[in-house]
């Protein structure tokens, strides 16, 4: 699992000045942490330790990505 998505600069696939600013990146780190830090049997389980509806956790011994509800 990655720790950090690390930006290409200039990025190959941006064609467009205003295609995507740097500082809109952020939300793939915040992704990368929750996937990293967040690993639960399920989603009982991830509400118990204090996740809320919407974020993101890991299935034990999987790298299966869950959203909680």
């Amino acid at each position: 699992m990655p720790e950090k998505f690390i930006i290409e600069s200039p990025d190959p696939y941006l064609t467009e000045n205003n295609d995507m600013g740097q500082t809109k990146f952020g939300h793939i780190n915040y992704m990368l942490h929750q996937m990293n830090n967040n690993e639960y049997a399920n989603n009982a389980a991830a509400k118990t330790a204090g996740l809320k509806k919407g974020d993101f956790f890991r299935k034990t011994g999987t790298s299966e990505l869950h959203i909680v509800f």
